[in-house]
This record gives C-alpha cells, structure tokens and sequence, in this order.
C-alpha cells in the first residue's frame, strides 16, 4: 500500500509530534516538518508531498502565505489548514485562496484520517 507523503508545518513541536503520532499506522506518512512558512516552501520544492498540513497562526510568514507560494510552486497542492482559530472569515479566505480543507485544533485522530482521506479523495490524491 502506497502512502501518502505529508509535510506538516506548524511552529509548535509539540503539534508537529502530535500530528506525525496520529498519522503513525495509517495511510499517511509525515516525510518532513517544517517550523515556519519559508522552511515549508523549500521543503515543499524538494520533496513534493501529495499532502501539506498547514498552521494558520506562525510567525515570520503566516499560513496563509504560505498557503499562497505554496500554491505558486504547484496549483494542484493538497493544502489542509489546521488552527485553533478557527473563524468562519479565516476558513473561508483560507478556501478561497486554495486550501482543500480546514481542520480545527484539537485533533481527533480518528476524525483526522477520515477527514483527509476524504480531502485527498476529492483532490485526486491516491490512498
């Protein structure tokens, strides 16, 4: 069974062991973290991952640009936005720049594998 290659990008490493914990034995696998926006464009550019979790809230670049250059390297990228602000105005500026999807903190394992199988579903991303 082929997995799908994730990069997760958050400024917590709390959250980045978190997220590669819940995806651990399952259809994804977590093949780079990256702590900051410009750190995950440049991971991105290299490693190509079908799927990228992205946090909403970071310092330097936020999530959502760059949700924004991920997007100018390749406008097919799976982008998942995850945050614990989860207003209507954020989730619906981070769909209507391209994000596939918005996951809200905290994370449920079990409503986070369905959640992106169905998103790599709809995207095309084989399982």
């Amino acid at each position: 069974m082929n997995k799908v290659k994730v990069l997760a990008v958050d400024d917590s490493k709390t959250m980045l062991a978190m997220l590669s914990a819940q995806l651990r034995d399952s259809n994804f696998e977590v093949i780079a973290t990256a702590s900051s926006g410009l750190e995950a464009v440049e991971k991105f550019k290299e490693l190509k991952p079908q799927l990228v979790l992205l946090d909403v809230v970071m310092p330097e670049l936020t999530g959502i640009d760059t949700l924004d250059r991920l997007l100018n390297v390749d406008t097919t990228a799976c982008v998942v936005m995850v945050s614990s602000i989860g207003t209507e105005a954020t989730v619906q500026n981070c769909l209507k720049r391209g994000a596939k999807s918005y996951l809200q903190k905290p994370l449920q394992k079990d409503n986070v594998l369905a959640h992106l199988k169905k998103v790599c579903q709809e995207a095309g991303v084989e399982l």
